[in-house]
């Protein structure tokens, strides 16, 4: 398998566990918001360099399969589609994933901070479809 998958795989199986976790639950154990507040930023971290690794492990996925070779993450996720490796929602859902990285990168506002924490069990079990996918064409 080549490294890229190994490498989205083993990030996955963190932000996975980070984006199930109940936060009413993480907000009893830490009291002090400063900490939760430092979670949340972890969480959205994980996020960002998981998705980064899901599109780049499509990258070349595709590339050895198919000899699909783009440049840009909407532009493998759309090969990754039109070859019929991912379901339509699934599709959709990953481009979501890409927006939200890329707005986690420049917002500055709580309530559009929050709305993409909300998602991220969301693209956590997307995540892992692909992961699963991209496993078992790879073996």
């Amino acid at each position: 398998m080549d490294l890229r998958i190994t490498a989205f795989k083993e990030a996955l199986d963190n932000f996975a566990y980070l984006a199930r976790i109940d936060l009413a639950e993480i907000r009893q154990m830490l009291p002090d918001e400063r900490l939760v507040d430092g979670f949340q930023n972890g969480r959205a971290q994980k996020f960002e360099y998981t998705t980064e690794l899901c599109w780049k492990a499509i990258k070349v996925f595709l590339k050895d399969k198919d000899g699909i070779d783009e440049a840009a993450p909407k532009k493998i996720i759309k090969a990754y589609y039109i070859e019929g490796y991912i379901a339509e929602d699934d599709y959709l859902l990953l481009l979501d994933a890409i927006e939200d990285r890329n707005r986690l990168s420049h917002i500055y506002d709580a309530e559009t901070f929050n709305r993409i924490l909300a998602r991220l069990s969301d693209y956590a079990a997307l995540f892992e479809r692909i992961g699963a996918h991209l496993t078992k064409q790879s073996e």
